[in-house]
């Protein structure tokens, strides 16, 4: 008898998670930032909201990554190790300004602030923990698959992808930003964000 040939499982389609501006504010108004460890937390998670860094490349930031009078991050070695400079808005300037008036003296940007572990760079599975505890006070969880999940901070680069592309900026644009090394990645944030659809639709009554 002839072997059947297995059946291939096909990977599931799914599209990135985002979260409103609204679950944003929610989500960040649960951080303490008159405390100094809320404060570079809150920095942290603006870099992925605002800027679109990857959580290992936030966590990697040296002071002089960050280029001040040109509003951008070096990114330097980042996913499949290139580098790249990620630009940002006044907004997430004001908030690195005021971590670095206060952050201590470390080679890494973010650091730890208390021993034994201190001016040693800021771990990703301790960012990954933080969000966790911020989605359980402040109720904001996603819907995967019918699941509720805690936010994760790859959710706000998803976040950060969609506004660019909800105020138009050139999707090769955002493939620069993100650090992406094909552009059919960033198209799946097209899908999310679809407004010529949306107002077809409507016009159907």
């Amino acid at each position: 008898m002839p072997v059947q040939a297995e059946k291939k499982t096909r990977k599931p389609q799914k599209l990135p998670k985002v979260l409103t501006q609204r679950q944003v504010e929610a989500l960040f108004a649960t951080i303490n930032i008159k405390c100094p460890t809320g404060l570079r937390n809150r920095v942290m998670l603006e870099c992925a909201y605002r800027a679109g860094l990857r959580i290992s490349e936030i966590c990697n930031v040296a002071p002089e990554d960050i280029i001040w009078e040109k509003k951008q991050i070096f990114v330097q070695q980042g996913k499949n190790r290139k580098d790249r400079l990620v630009y940002f808005g006044p907004e997430l300037l004001k908030w690195l300004r005021k971590w670095d008036e206060i952050r201590p003296q470390s080679k890494y940007f973010f650091c730890s602030i208390r021993k034994p572990q201190y001016g040693e760079p800021v771990s990703p599975v301790y960012m990954r923990q933080v969000l966790k505890r911020l989605s359980e006070r402040s109720g904001v969880y996603l819907n995967d698959n019918h699941t509720i999940k805690a936010v994760t901070p790859h959710v706000l680069r998803h976040s950060y992808a969609t506004n660019l592309l909800e105020n138009k900026i050139n999707i090769r644009k955002v493939q620069q930003q993100l650090g992406h090394a094909d552009v059919s990645t960033t198209m799946l944030y097209t899908h999310v964000v679809d407004d010529s659809l949306a107002a077809e639709i409507e016009a159907l009554g």
